[in-house]
């Protein structure tokens, strides 16, 4: 096996970890804050892989860009979701949260299906997607853009949550939702931005992936399944966690790609997710 080769996957694997972290981050915030089983999560980043894609080509600019338009538009529509879908379901039997979530990520997969069928979409003038060499590895620069964007944002989160007010009323909520009101909380405030916070993060991942990718009505499957292995296996470790979990998940996916094959890839992170719960039930950096 050429050595290059295997650096150049695992680099574009240690990027690609921090990319499905601060996706899975938005599935963290409204699994641990909000206890809901938030099935659709991966749909958001489809849809808004879609929205990115539309505005990219009505202004002629790089997806990564239309994170300035989408950030703010899915915060809003992850409060309406909350809204009108989430909290008529709060505190119900697991078995009615997972019908919900789960047939709503349908409605989504379906939207998309009847506006742009199943043909795939991509900007076809994407400014950063080329590779920088260093004796003979490449690396790619829209994924290191989308990394370290990735970075900064799980930083600025880390920094709400152990910093801020706001940050302690949502842990605080986390902790114990019965006795937070209590003490002053109000928790559907708390409630409606972790949510719309949570579906916000999904259209920045999903603005940086359009960078060199493409999207379809199916890209939602892999990303809430990829989502729900590194928020399992963190274990509701915190920021860090999933940060950890998601460069796991990356780095496992690229051996995968150069040591099996690439059709082969999940299986092998799947397969680490099941030994990983099988010793650590709770997960690799659980706190509770």
């Amino acid at each position: 096996m050429d050595p290059i080769l295997v650096t150049n996957n695992l680099i574009d694997g240690v990027l690609m970890g921090m990319l499905y972290s601060l996706v899975a981050l938005g599935l963290a915030l409204i699994f641990g804050v909000m206890d809901i089983i938030n099935f659709p999560h991966g749909d958001y980043v489809m849809i808004a892989a879609y929205i990115s894609w539309l505005i990219a080509m009505a202004f002629w600019v790089d997806p990564s860009v239309t994170a300035l338009l989408t950030v703010p538009l899915f915060f809003l529509f992850g409060v309406a979701i909350y809204k009108s879908v989430i909290h008529p379901i709060l505190g119900a039997e697991p078995l009615i949260q997972i019908a919900v979530t789960v047939g709503l990520g349908y409605v989504l997969e379906n939207i998309a299906l009847a506006i742009w069928h199943a043909e795939p979409k991509s900007f076809p003038a994407p400014w950063f997607n080329f590779g920088l060499n260093f004796g003979g590895l490449s690396i790619s620069v829209a994924k290191l853009i989308a990394a370290t964007v990735s970075v900064i944002s799980l930083y600025l989160t880390h920094w709400l949550l152990t910093k801020t007010k706001f940050g302690l009323a949502m842990r605080a909520t986390s902790a114990n939702r019965l006795i937070a009101p209590l003490m002053g909380i109000d928790v559907e405030k708390v409630y409606s931005v972790t949510f719309g916070l949570g579906i916000a993060l999904t259209a920045l991942g999903a603005s940086l992936y359009m960078m060199w990718a493409q999207t379809n009505p199916y890209l939602g499957s892999s990303f809430s399944l990829l989502a729900w292995v590194i928020v399992a296996m963190g274990g509701l470790g915190g920021v860090v966690g999933v940060i950890y979990s998601g460069l796991i998940v990356g780095v496992l996916e690229a051996l995968g790609n150069t040591f099996i094959s690439p059709s082969a890839r999940l299986a092998v992170i799947y397969l680490a997710f099941f030994l990983v719960l099988w010793f650590r039930p709770r997960g690799l950096f659980a706190k509770r």
